[in-house]
């Protein structure tokens, strides 16, 4: 897989925006970057993790009563030599842990699966990521590592409560969204254009989970082509 970006990221949803700023940039120790508005009621607070981000969406209105997504936790490295173990006031698990710290440097993300090893096939495969130990897997400098436990399930749209989707960016979503299907994986959503910010689209792991496949502009240098 060629990258744009040498860092993943991991978006949430949130109808408690308040809260969720407070954590990430009060306990949590996060700049926020900018924020982004995806549509009317949809607002992406974007906060930086060693140039991963963590995208909080606050979404106004009801969120869907789902069930977790397999995307269980987010490590983040810091340079306090100290473990920090907590949770967003969504729940969802959150470690922050010295530089190093079981080969942390930037962040780590946590999946739950019943099949753990189907989930890394799928990433070392469909995914061309890189082994980096026992059901781990390595995305540019962000780790995967994955848990045996319950897993997610696929459901068609992934705006609900808590950690729901993974963000890769790239050069050309068209042809890494083929690409990744080609090897196996699942297409849900076909590549559309935001305006002049991004092209991308969407696929899903053996589990259902959500994996934004994103070629940003400001990254690629390239202008997504307008939708037809």
């Amino acid at each position: 897989m060629k990258l744009a970006k040498q860092h993943l990221d991991i978006g949430l949803f949130t109808s408690d925006i308040t809260a969720q700023r407070a954590f990430w940039g009060e306990v949590v120790g996060l700049r926020l970057d900018h924020e982004l508005t995806l549509r009317k009621g949809w607002v992406q607070h974007r906060f930086d993790a060693h140039n991963s981000v963590i995208k909080v969406n606050h979404f106004e209105g009801a969120l869907p009563n789902w069930p977790a997504s397999g995307y269980v936790g987010v490590t983040i490295a810091r340079a306090e030599k100290t473990l920090w173990e907590g949770q967003h006031p969504g729940g969802g698990k959150v470690k922050l842990v010295p530089t190093g710290h079981d080969g942390v440097v930037g962040i780590a993300i946590t999946v739950s699966t019943p099949e753990p090893a189907r989930m890394l096939d799928f990433y070392l495969h469909a995914m061309e990521f890189e082994e980096a130990g026992p059901n781990t897997a390595r995305c540019g400098d962000t780790l995967l590592v994955i848990e045996k436990g319950p897993g997610g399930r696929f459901y068609n749209d992934f705006v609900a409560p808590g950690y729901r989707y993974l963000t890769i960016q790239i050069f050309d979503a068209d042809e890494a969204c083929a690409g990744i299907v080609a090897r196996g994986g699942r297409l849900v959503q076909a590549p559309i254009s935001l305006g002049t910010v991004a092209r991308y689209g969407f696929v899903a792991d053996p589990d259902g989970n959500w994996f934004e496949i994103s070629a940003r502009a400001s990254l690629t240098g390239v202008l997504p082509p307008p939708n037809t």
